[in-house]
């Protein structure tokens, strides 16, 4: 009896022992990794949450800060244009690849966006809080937009957002991705216009456009 009490109390000191270094080694994980919660958090909390975090250091003013992670896999960068613009730039595909997942999964998607032939496909989405994160697919970056009021009054006025319209006779959409396989399939002029137009003449919003497969 002595010794199965024993060797019970032995195992169980083992095992708190594993579960703390588990606990540790999740920590730095988690400590060094975004998540699309982390895309929820206002510019404030953000900030805040970064210069807590011992897995980064920081440079730049208050207002304007730069991070990078001590295992140089991420650094983020806060902008200011007619709001507050966070940049996360990633060196790991699979942590960019894996975020990507998530936002797709979680936020509100709103459209593909390109006005030029050349330039990569932007992916638009939303967070339940009006964050407006950005991403293309030929370089490993997330830009997420935060409210302001100048902001809130240029999406008061979306209706002017740029907008391609094949101009053949049975065309019925409208589309913010001139590479859009809609478009492709134009065999007349596409021409370029905004959204309160192309609605004013029954056109609608092009459902490939507004589809993140």
């Amino acid at each position: 009896m002595l010794f199965l009490k024993y060797k019970k109390s032995s195992l169980t000191k083992t095992n708190i022992f594993v579960l703390i270094l588990l606990l540790f080694i999740c920590s730095k994980t988690i400590g060094q990794s975004i998540t699309y919660s982390t895309l929820t958090l206002t510019s404030d909390e953000l900030k805040t949450a970064f210069i807590e975090d011992s897995n980064y250091f920081s440079g730049g003013n208050n207002d304007l800060p730069y991070f990078q992670s001590k295992n140089g896999n991420l650094s983020m960068r806060y902008y200011k244009s007619t709001g507050v613009i966070v940049i996360f730039d990633f060196k790991s595909k699979s942590d960019y690849i894996s975020l990507i997942r998530e936002i797709q999964k979680n936020a509100y998607f709103r459209f593909k966006y390109c006005t030029d032939y050349d330039e990569p496909i932007t992916y638009n989405y939303e967070t339940y809080n009006d964050n407006k994160i950005r991403f293309d697919f030929s370089e490993m970056r997330i830009s997420v937009e935060y409210p302001s009021k100048v902001n809130s009054f240029l999406d008061s006025n979306s209706d002017f957002t740029t907008v391609f319209v094949c101009m053949s006779k049975g065309a019925y959409a409208f589309h913010t991705n001139l590479k859009c396989e809609g478009l492709a399939n134009c065999d007349a002029e596409i021409a370029k216009s905004n959204i309160r137009e192309a609605k004013k003449y029954d056109y609608r919003f092009c459902e490939i456009c507004t589809d993140d497969e």
